[in-house]
């Protein structure tokens, strides 16, 4: 009997798909494992994974076998779109991470973040797509970017409407030993060396070039504050905005023992980002000036054409509250280096076409 396409409609994740034919007790095979050929579209904020299933193909696994378990990769559930539903049971009918029913066609997705990206064949040739687990998907929207109240500092004002597109953000601060592998350093450059510590005593162009590297980008300043307030959001901090429940959320001068944090040890705001305020300053891609936001692009504002100092954002360890803001901004030069500075990529859809 011919295939028939069954279409995973995903969000963020590079995944490794893995055939297993029905054995005569109805469970998997697994001595007919096969690897899974796919075709890669994008449709707006959507991936599209399409792929060829054999009739008795019972499940799909994820590949190598060590990938990590199954996760919420956007606030909307992952769909499963099937050509023949006497073939394959609908998405709905078969949660993400589990198999069919025994003796069913059933499909299982996992999120394979041990692969860093993974070349695909497609129709057209060969095409990338980028390992982004670990990395939250941002909706497109509107914000009032800057601090309207009266306690802003000079340059965070004028409070002014900023539009951005879709994008992906990493959920936590990138980590020494990420930092390392990619750059391929023997040395640690970190002030606080700990596996699972976020890297910091990085530059600008360090962060900028770790990014690249990655097949990312640095965010940019509009960018990081409407993901900071959770897609807009008018809240103080990244994830509340109370004073009091600050620390479930922050590492800050008050509670963090003068030092930097495992990313994500405390509460993330209510996209799942971690330590957007407090732990270490984030680098952005834009240059800085004071009066930038009189005149900021309305729609995807990247920052003025040039400077002498790059943007930090989002606070550290070592700062009092009022200083790990979502609106608050740090000037520096791009070669300045201390331990209160690290940084997280983004990702444009359009980076998978």
């Amino acid at each position: 009997m011919p295939n028939d396409k069954i279409i995973f409609i995903i969000t963020a994740a590079a995944i490794a798909l893995l055939l297993f034919h029905k054995g005569s007790d109805g469970f998997p095979d697994n001595s007919t494992a096969r690897e899974s050929s796919v075709d890669i579209t994008t449709s707006d904020e959507t991936l599209t994974v399409a792929g060829d299933m054999s009739e008795d193909a019972q499940g799909v696994r994820r590949a190598p076998e060590d990938a990590g378990a199954a996760l919420p990769l956007t606030p909307f559930p992952e769909l499963i779109e099937v050509e023949q539903e006497d073939l394959y049971r609908p998405a709905l009918n078969v949660p993400v991470g589990e198999e069919g029913p025994e003796g069913s066609n059933g499909v299982r997705l996992e999120e394979a973040n041990s692969i860093d990206s993974a070349s695909l064949a497609g129709s057209d040739g060969d095409k990338r797509l980028t390992n982004t687990s670990g990395m939250v998907f941002v909706q497109e929207g509107c914000f009032v970017m800057g601090n309207p109240m009266d306690d802003s500092f000079e340059d965070e004002v004028p409070a002014h409407k900023v539009c951005l597109g879709s994008f992906f953000l990493d959920a936590r601060e990138v980590s020494q030993d990420a930092f390392r592998e990619v750059m391929g350093l023997l040395k640690n450059p970190a002030r606080f060396q700990a596996t699972g510590l976020p890297v910091e005593s990085v530059s600008w162009y360090e962060a900028a070039r770790y990014c690249s590297l990655a097949g990312k980008r640095l965010p940019t300043e509009a960018e990081w504050e409407y993901a900071a307030r959770a897609e807009g959001v008018g809240l103080t901090w990244a994830g509340t905005g109370s004073l009091e429940d600050l620390r479930a959320f922050a590492w800050m001068k008050p509670n963090a023992s003068g030092r930097t944090h495992e990313p994500g040890a405390l509460k993330p705001n209510a996209i799942g980002l971690y330590d957007m305020s407090g732990n270490v300053r984030e680098w952005v891609a834009d240059w800085f000036a004071e009066d930038y936001y009189s005149d900021s692009a309305f729609n995807d504002p990247q920052g003025p054409a040039s400077g002498s100092d790059k943007v930090l954002r989002g606070g550290s360890w070592d700062d009092l509250p009022r200083y790990i803001r979502v609106t608050y901004r740090v000037r520096l030069s791009p070669v300045f280096k201390n331990s209160r500075n690290g940084f997280r990529c983004a990702l444009s859809p359009e980076a998978f076409n």
